[in-house]
C-alpha cells in the first residue's frame, strides 16, 4: 500500500514563495556535485556562521578542494575516512572534504567514551584524519564519485545492541536537499540554526537540508556553550528555522516566555525523539510565535522518514505526534507478520521502498539480506523492525520498536503509548518506558517538574489510572530530576537507575492480610501486591499513608498509627502489628508522637516533622542517609491520634524533649527539624543545653520565616495591623499544593466561600486534634496552627553549631539564622522546592546534605 500524501489537503506548507532550485544543481546528482554547483551559485554568501567566526561559499568551496586533494592523495582509495566532528566551520569542511574525495566519511562526536570510540575506528577500518597535515599541491586529481558510491559510514547510537555501520550513498544527501526544499522551504535566503549533533544522522541531515539548499548555516553548540544566550543569538542573526531534538526543545524553551518570541522564525523542526503535544504548544507560547512547527523522523538506515508540519492555526491531537507523510521518494507500507498490507489504523511493522535508502550494513551481509530486499524496479525494501499505523490521510505514527511490544495479562501493550500517557501528566518534564518481557511488567522513569509538584509513584499511577487500563499502568516508577542522555542527546537506557528489588511475589493470607491488600492496592494504584513488599518502596508517600490509615481504621475498627507503619512497613508485617494492637491495646495505640523511622547502632537521630505531616513524611530521606545510627521522627501530638495539639513553638519543643528523654536520658544529642520542625529543633536545642547537656549541629531543612517572626528576629518594630496578625495567626496559605499542577494559578474564591472557610479554620485550628477529620481538612488546619505558631515564637538565642539545608527556591535571607544562632551556622544548598526535598527525587540529595552536616568536625 502506497500512502498518498495529504500535504495539500492537510498540512500547510511553510510561508513565502514556492522554492525553485538553484543554478546549475539540477544535475547534481552527488553529495560531491551539489555542494560544488551550490558553492558556484551562492559564491560570497556567507555559508556558516558561528558566534566567532563565519566563511562564504566561494572561500569554503576553495578549502574543501585543498583539503580533498590532500585526502585523495594520503588516504587509499575505498578506505573511510574518520573525521571528529564539532559544530564548528573546520569540522564542516573536513566533512565536505572528506564526501568531495569519494572516501566514505566517519563521524567521531568529542563526547564519545574512549572505548566506543576506538570501537568504531577498528570496526570502520577508518583513517583518523589529519587536520594539521601539509595541503597537497592542486595537481593532486580527485576522482568525482558516482550517486551509488558510500558517502558515509553512520553508525548507529547501540541503544538495542551493537553499534552497526550503515553504509548511505552519495545520492542520499541529495535527496535529504530535496526534502528540504519541499517540507521545510528551506531557500538560499534561510538563515538556518542547526542545535543537532553534525556527528549523528539528523544532524547530518539537517547540514544537507540547509546548506545544500544555498541557506545560511549558523551553528551553536549547545553541549558546549548551553543555551545561555541562544534566544538573543537568533534574534541578533535573524534566524528564519532552527533545528533541535525535543528534549533539548524542553530544557531550552522551558527558561523562555512569551516575550521571548523571534520574530524572524518562520520554521522550528524537532527530530531523533517523539515529539508531543506539550513540545509545539511550549514552542507556540515562546519563540515560535507565528511560524511553523515541523516534527520529522528517520534512522540510519532510511535518512529522512516523514514529515508533520503545524502552521500556528493547526490543533494538536494529545500524545506522541504523528511523524507525518512520507519524505520523498519514500513509500511506507504497514504489514503484518506474514508481510500482507494491513487496513488503515492497523498497527504492524513499517517498511520502507526506496531508491534513496541506505546501502547495507558495513562488513555485515547477513544482516544486510535480512532488512535490505532489492526490488524489481530498482528500489530497496527496509525492514524497520519499527510498530506503526497510517490514518485516513496517510500520515504515520511511529509507536516503537516490535520487538518492545509486550503482552500483560493478553493484552499487547506498546511501551510508547503508555509513555505519551505519563507525558500528557502536568508533572511531568521527560519519560520514557521500557518493557521486562520475563517478567511481563513496564517500569517507568519519570522526569519532573519541582517548580509543580514532586509526585510520588502512588500518584503517577492513580493519574494514569484515568486514562490507560489497568494493565497498562507501570508496575515501577522511578521519579527522577533527569533522564541521563548519551553523547547524541538520546535516553541512555543502560544508565537508567533500577527500581527497588521487590521479593517473589506472596499473594496475601488470612482475613485481615486480605482486606489490607484492597486498601494498599486502592490507595498505592496497584493491581496487585505482595505480602512482603515495601509500602514506601511501592511508591507510598505520608499523604498515601495518612489515607491508608484512615481507610483501615473506619473499615476494620482497629486502632492504627504511623509508627506502626514505620516498624512494619508490608502487608504481613502490618497486619501482624495491627492485630497484636487490637488484643493488646498497646502503647502504640495511644497516639505516640515519636515514631521510630529506621533501626540502628550508636546514639540517635531525631528529626521534627513539619506542621500537619506524618512521621513517614521523612522516610525517603532518612532511607537515603548513609548513617546506621537510629532515626526517629516527632509528629505534632492530634495529627494522627485525638489529643490536644500544642499551640507554641515552646510547647512542642518540650514535649519533643519528654519524647527525646524517653529514648536517651542524656546527650550529646542530635537534634534537626523540617519546615516548622526546624524552628522547634532550635528551641528544644537551646533548652537542652541551657539545662546543662550539649548537641552536634541542629540539622534545619528548609524552615521559612514568616515575615512577622523575620522582624522579631531582626529586632525590627511591629506595627499594630502586624502583632494583630501575629496574636491570630492569619495567613492566607491554607490551601493543599496543587498536587497534579493543572492549576498553577487558581482563581481566588468568592469573598463569601473564603469568610465561611475563616470562620471554620477560626474554630477547628484552636481545637486542634481533639477531633478527628478528614486528611486534607486535617492537613490546613495543622498546617493554618503551624503557621501561626512561626508567627507568635519569641526564639532564644542558640549557641550551638547549626546546618541550614535550603531547597533551591528559599526566599529567605541567610542572616535570619546567624541572627538565631550566636553559634557557626553553616548553609547547603540541595535541589528540589520546599516540599520536593523531601520527595524523590531530590530525596537523596537532602540525605547526603545531612550526612554532610552529621560528619562535619565539631566546631
Amino acid at each position: 500500500m502506497t500512502s498518498q500524501n495529504p500535504l495539500e489537503t492537510r498540512v500547510s506548507r511553510p510561508d513565502g514563495p514556492v522554492v525553485t532550485d538553484l543554478p546549475g544543481t539540477d544535475t547534481a546528482h552527488t553529495a560531491a556535485a551539489r555542494w560544488r554547483a551550490v558553492a558556484a551559485a551562492r559564491g560570497d554568501a556567507i555559508a556558516i556562521r558561528t558566534p566567532e567566526q563565519f566563511i562564504t561559499f566561494a572561500d569554503a568551496a576553495g578549502r574543501v578542494d585543498d583539503l580533498a586533494r590532500t585526502i585523495t592523495a594520503t588516504a587509499d582509495p575505498g578506505r573511510p575516512v574518520a573525521v571528529e566532528i564539532e559544530s564548528d566551520i573546520d569540522s564542516v569542511i573536513a566533512m565536505l572534504a572528506v564526501l568531495c574525495s569519494g572516501r566514505p566519511l566517519v563521524l567521531l562526536d568529542p563526547f564519545l567514551p574512549p572505548d566506543r570510540r576506538d570501537v568504531l575506528l577498528e570496526r570502520s577500518g577508518a583513517q583518523l584524519l589529519d587536520r594539521s597535515a601539509e595541503t597537497v599541491p592542486g595537481s593532486t586529481d580527485v576522482v568525482e564519485p558516482g550517486p551509488s558510491d558510500p558517502a558515509v559510514l553512520l553508525f548507529t547510537s547501540g541503544s538495542t545492541g551493537t553499534p552497526k555501520g550503515v553504509v548511505l550513498s552519495q545520492k542520499m544527501p541529495v535527496n535529504h536537499a530535496r526534502d528540504g526544499r519541499r517540507f521545510l522551504g528551506m531557500r538560499p535566503a534561510d538563515r538556518a540554526v542547526v542545535l543537532l549533533p553534525l556527528s549523528f544522522g539528523g544532524g547530518l541531515d539537517a547540514l544537507a537540508m540547509s546548506l545544500l539548499n544555498g541557506s545560511t548555516m549558523l551553528l551553536w553548540d549547545v553541549r558546549r556553550r548551553t543555551t545561555t544566550g541562544l534566544r538573543d543569538w537568533l534574534v541578533a542573526q535573524e534566524a528564519t528555522t532552527a533545528h533541535c531534538t525535543p528534549s533539548l526543545l524542553r530544557s531550552w524553551l522551558g527558561e523562555l516566555s512569551a516575550d521571548d518570541a523571534v520574530g524572524s522564525l518562520r520554521l522550528l523542526s524537532t527530530c531523533g525523539e517523539p515529539t508531543h503535544r506539550a513540545d509545539v504548544q511550549l514552542a507556540r507560547d515562546t519563540i515560535l510565535a507565528d511560524g511553523v512547527f515541523c516534527c520529522w523522523a528517520g534512522a540510519s538506515e532510511v535518512g529522512n522518514l516523514a514529515f508533520n508540519l503545524f502552521p500556528p492555526d493547526r490543533d494538536i491531537e494529545p500524545g506522541a505526534i504523528p511523524v507525518g507523510v512520507p519524505a520523498s521518494d519514500k513509500s511506507v507500507r504497514i504489514v503484518d507478520a506474514n508481510g500482507d498490507d494491513l487496513p488503515v489504523g492497523t498497527t504492524g511493522e513499517v517498511l520502507v521502498d526506496s531508491a534513496h535508502i541506505a546501502v547495507g550494513y558495513h562488513r555485515n551481509p547477513e544482516m544486510t539480506a535480512a532488512r535490505f530486499i532489492p526490488l524489481p524496479d530498482g528500489r530497496t525494501r527496509y525492514h524497520t523492525g519499527d510498530l506503526g499505523r497510517l490514518d485516513e490521510f496517510g500520515e504515520l505514527a511511529l509507536l516503537g520498536r516490535s520487538d518492545d511490544a509486550i503482552k500483560i495479562r493478553g493484552y499487547l501493550v506498546e511501551p510508547l503509548e503508555v509513555e505519551a500517557a505519563i507525558r500528557a501528566l502536568a508533572w511531568t518534564t521527560d519519560a520514557v518506558v521500557t518493557a521486562d518481557r520475563d517478567e511481563a511488567r513496564l517500569t517507568a522513569h519519570v522526569a519532573v517538574d519541582p517548580e509543580k509538584w514532586s509526585p510520588s509513584p502512588a500518584e503517577i499511577r492513580q493519574e494514569l489510572g484515568k486514562t490507560l487500563t489497568p494493565w497498562m499502568i507501570p508496575r515501577d516508577i522511578v521519579v527522577l530530576a533527569e533522564l541521563p542522555r548519551n553523547e547524541r542527546g538520546k535516553v541512555d537506557r543502560a544508565a537508567l537507575p533500577p527500581p527497588p528489588a521487590r521479593p517473589d511475589h506472596e499473594p496475601p493470607r488470612g482475613m485481615t492480610e486480605m482486606a489490607l491488600h484492597r486498601f494498599w492496592c486502592q490507595i498505592l494504584g496497584l493491581e496487585s501486591i505482595g505480602r512482603n513488599e515495601d509500602f514506601v518502596e511501592l511508591g507510598g508517600d505520608s499523604l498515601a499513608a495518612a489515607k491508608m490509615l484512615a481507610e483501615v481504621q473506619h473499615h476494620l475498627q482497629l486502632d492504627v498509627n504511623t509508627a506502626m507503619l514505620a516498624e512494619a512497613p508490608t502487608i504481613a508485617l502490618f497486619a501482624q502489628r495491627i492485630e497484636s494492637a487490637a488484643r493488646e491495646r498497646s502503647a502504640n495505640a495511644s497516639g505516640a508522637t515519636l515514631i521510630p523511622l529506621r533501626k540502628g547502632t550508636g546514639r540517635p537521630i531525631f528529626l521534627v516533622a513539619g506542621a500537619g505531616s506524618l512521621a513517614t513524611s521523612l522516610t525517603p530521606v532518612v532511607r537515603a542517609l548513609q548513617t546506621d545510627r537510629p532515626v526517629y521522627a516527632i509528629q505534632s501530638r492530634g495529627v494522627e491520634k485525638r489529643g490536644r495539639a500544642d499551640h507554641s513553638v515552646r510547647a512542642a519543643a518540650r514535649r519533643a524533649i519528654d519524647d527525646i528523654r524517653s529514648v536517651q536520658p542524656h546527650g550529646p544529642y542530635q537534634v534537626g527539624g523540617y519546615s516548622l520542625g526546624g524552628f522547634v529543633a532550635m528551641e528544644l536545642a537551646a533548652r537542652l543545653t541551657a539545662a546543662g547537656e550539649t548537641c552536634d549541629p541542629v540539622v534545619v531543612l528548609d524552615s521559612l520565616f514568616d515575615p512577622a517572626l523575620a522582624r522579631r528576629v531582626r529586632g525590627e518594630r511591629m506595627g499594630v495591623l502586624d502583632r494583630l496578625r501575629a496574636r491570630r495567626g492569619d495567613t492566607q496559605d491554607t490551601a493543599l499544593p496543587d498536587r497534579t499542577g493543572d492549576d498553577p494559578a487558581p482563581a481566588r474564591e468568592p469573598l463569601p466561600q473564603r469568610l465561611v472557610k475563616e470562620v471554620v479554620l477560626a474554630v477547628l485550628v484552636p481545637t486542634a486534634g481533639m477531633v478527628q477529620l478528614p486528611t486534607p481538612v486535617q492537613w490546613v488546619v495543622f498546617f493554618r496552627l503551624g503557621t501561626r505558631m512561626i508567627r507568635r515564637y519569641r526564639p532564644r538565642d542558640y549557641g550551638g553549631p547549626v546546618g541550614v539545608i535550603r531547597a533551591r527556591t528559599n526566599p529567605d535571607d541567610p542572616d535570619l539564622w546567624r541572627q538565631m544562632s550566636s553559634g557557626e551556622v553553616t548553609f547547603h544548598d540541595v535541589s528540589g522546592d520546599h516540599i520536593s526535598m523531601i520527595r524523590a527525587p531530590h530525596a537523596a540529595d537532602t540525605a547526603r546534605a545531612i550526612d554532610e552536616v552529621l560528619n562535619s568536625p565539631a566546631p
